[in-house]
């Protein structure tokens, strides 16, 4: 059976995208999302794993990855996995927790990063049905802000993790704000040594520790975040690959099909 994705942004509610995967065999290595992912096993069995250790998912399973953690997924061996997602940008996450606890937050930290809660995981469906239709945008909002909620209210592990502060600097923090304030440069690991006043060698080895993938791979994120900001904005294909940094538009594509399991024009489209 072959894998199959669907892509749709969320209608009247700006900084949503909506996924659907079904019959997915392959593995992802560790990576990280630029956004806030919630998503339901619709069916089989997946697999989840985070520094917390390994996750199975099932149908009606609540999967919840945060902004910039560091995450893999994979299958067991003669089943597939099929699932449902929601993915909110982090500044309307930020909004939301807001309208939520009244304080600004960055982010909701839970027991376990995957939940079994039944009746919740439908209202996550209902939700990313109606956020894919066209209707009552009080209503999507609505469901939306009670969602999270309730992810909050009943799962959430001391409270929410405080949006970090500028005076809060350390050499790895400093790295990730170079990179993604310099996505589109051909950066060396040099570079980067002299901005967290370490070597090269430490820089490498404490960077991947503390975010769990390498920098390479957080710019390269970071990267293709920016891609699908500017390809929702309608811009062309080659545009965008040199715009974000990628050498040529080939590359890009490449690199845009194994991270989201879609081409960049299927995702334009």
């Amino acid at each position: 059976m072959n894998e199959k994705i669907q892509f749709l942004r969320a209608k009247d509610v700006p900084g949503l995208e909506l996924y659907r995967s079904a019959s997915v065999t392959r593995a992802v290595s560790r990576h990280i999302h630029r956004v806030f992912s919630l998503s339901v096993g619709e069916g089989g069995v997946g697999i989840h794993e985070t520094r917390q250790g390994k996750q199975y998912i099932t149908p009606g399973s609540i999967l919840v990855v945060n902004v910039d953690e560091t995450h893999s997924s994979s299958v067991p061996g003669g089943y597939t996995y099929s699932s449902s997602s929601i993915r909110i940008d982090p500044i309307l996450l930020s909004t939301l927790l807001l309208q939520i606890t009244g304080r600004q937050h960055e982010a909701i930290h839970l027991q376990q990063p995957v939940i079994y809660n039944q009746e919740l995981a439908q209202q996550i469906r209902i939700l990313h049905r109606l956020l894919g239709e066209a209707g009552s945008r009080l209503e999507k909002e609505w469901l939306l802000l009670d969602t999270l909620a309730t992810l909050y209210a009943r799962y959430a592990c001391e409270g929410l993790k405080p949006a970090a502060h500028g005076n809060e600097s350390t050499p790895v923090s400093r790295v990730c704000e170079y990179l993604q304030d310099c996505f589109n440069k051909n950066i060396s690991l040099e570079q980067l040594a002299v901005v967290a006043g370490l070597s090269a060698f430490h820089l490498s080895r404490v960077f991947t520790k503390e975010i769990g993938v390498p920098p390479h791979t957080y710019q390269l994120q970071i990267r293709l975040k920016k891609a699908t900001d500017l390809l929702a904005a309608g811009k062309p294909l080659v545009e965008v690959a040199l715009a974000t940094g990628f050498c040529d538009q080939s590359h890009f594509q490449k690199a845009f099909k194994r991270k989201f399991g879609i081409t960049p024009g299927q995702y334009q489209w």
